[in-house]
């Protein structure tokens, strides 16, 4: 697990491992650095089959001046981190693309040949420098962007290091007669299991947009089948009216992947209507095809928040926008191939206290193929 910390330096990245089922835990206080500071990390790690010792490990990140994409490697199991790498700086279009204007949206490992995959959103040179570059947030983020890297090199703290290559998912503006935002946060990624070593998986990417129209937040999914160079066009996987914010995606066997996103019916959510919002869940089996198919339930028996949702980061505090949730939802599929869930729960009560909410669905046990899906819902994976 990751977290940004005060100590031993002011916004940096502290990382702490278990490898007994979080008995014990050990604490790198200083992992990724940036002199810049750091915001929105995230953690990916690809397991060694042979010691906990040498997991690689990587964590995200934007920096607080030009919002630059880095990723920090580690090779001993997060240990010891390399220096930090840039990766716009490694990619000229990425970079004039995005600079100074970013949220970072994941990595994640391919579990069959340990390449990486960040991806984040941006809006446009022209947007980004004139409205406040990584601070307001108020852009059109019409942009996604995908990077990719093979496993990361060296062993030696100096010499950990990952090779970068950029390329546009999407760029929702194109052929529309009006702005395009992506940043309903998050932008997410996963990568499927091709079940043979050495063979990579499918790359997805899902992200919140209103493609279909003004003003109307669906969510949406394009696939890649060559290590993020080329993405198949948006498919809208939503069935439902409304607004969906938040997705969240994990992918399991080739073409089957699980979705979590927030869903509310009101087009424009707010506090003082009391919008009052749900968890939704999703899977396709046909996560590679032009026309997947999804089946989609709710996750939530009840409702889980009322009011408006900000997205636009530490700038929530100065437009006072509802920020109640935190930005926090996640999913992850289990050794029975059934998906696990969390989110942050409101309740029905405007600004009421949170908790985190566990949920786990038994109807969609089909994630993995040849899964015992009598393991599925029982706690911590392991012998």
């Amino acid at each position: 697990m990751s977290s940004i910390e005060l100590t031993p330096l002011a916004l940096q990245t502290r990382l702490a491992f278990s490898d007994d089922r979080g008995a014990h835990w050990t604490v790198n206080s200083l992992a990724a650095f940036n002199p810049s500071f750091i915001d929105r990390p995230w953690l990916a790690v690809y397991a060694s089959q042979v010691s906990a010792n040498q997991d690689q490990v990587y964590v995200a990140y934007h920096d607080f001046s030009a919002s630059q994409i880095n990723v920090a490697a580690s090779n001993d199991g997060g240990q010891d981190f390399g220096p930090s790498v840039d990766v716009l700086a490694q990619n000229g279009l990425a970079e004039t693309q995005s600079f100074c204007n970013t949220v970072p949206s994941g990595i994640e490992v391919d579990p069959e040949t340990g390449e990486v995959y960040v991806e984040w959103i941006t809006a446009d040179p022209v947007q980004n420098t004139s409205m406040g570059c990584n601070i307001t947030q108020i852009q059109n983020f019409h942009q996604v962007w995908v990077a990719h890297s093979p496993p990361a090199l060296g062993m030696s703290l100096a010499t950990v290091t990952t090779i970068w290559d950029a390329h546009m998912v999407f760029d929702g503006n194109m052929g529309r007669s009006w702005q395009t935002n992506t940043d309903r946060i998050f932008a997410t990624l996963a990568v499927d299991d091709s079940g043979v070593s050495g063979v990579p998986g499918n790359v997805y990417s899902v992200f919140p947009d209103n493609l279909a129209a003004s003003g109307v937040n669906d969510i949406w999914l394009s696939h890649s089948p060559d290590k993020g160079a080329h993405w198949s066009l948006p498919v809208k996987v939503n069935q439902d009216l409304g607004t969906h914010y938040f997705p969240w995606v994990a992918a399991g066997s080739t073409g089957r992947v699980d979705f979590i996103w927030l869903t509310t019916p009101d087009l424009n959510p707010s506090d003082s209507a009391l919008s009052p919002w749900t968890v939704t869940f999703a899977q396709t089996t046909s996560g590679t095809s032009a026309t997947p198919k999804f089946n989609q339930t709710s996750a939530s028996s009840n409702v889980m928040h009322v009011g408006g949702i900000c997205t636009t980061g530490i700038f929530c505090s100065v437009t006072g926008g509802n920020r109640d949730l935190a930005d926090s939802i996640s999913i992850a599929i289990d050794r029975g191939g059934s998906a696990a869930l969390a989110w942050t729960d409101q309740g029905n009560v405007l600004n009421g206290p949170t908790h985190i909410t566990y949920g786990c669905v038994t109807a969609h046990q089909s994630a993995l193929v040849g899964a015992n899906q009598g393991q599925s819902c029982k706690g911590p994976a392991g012998p």
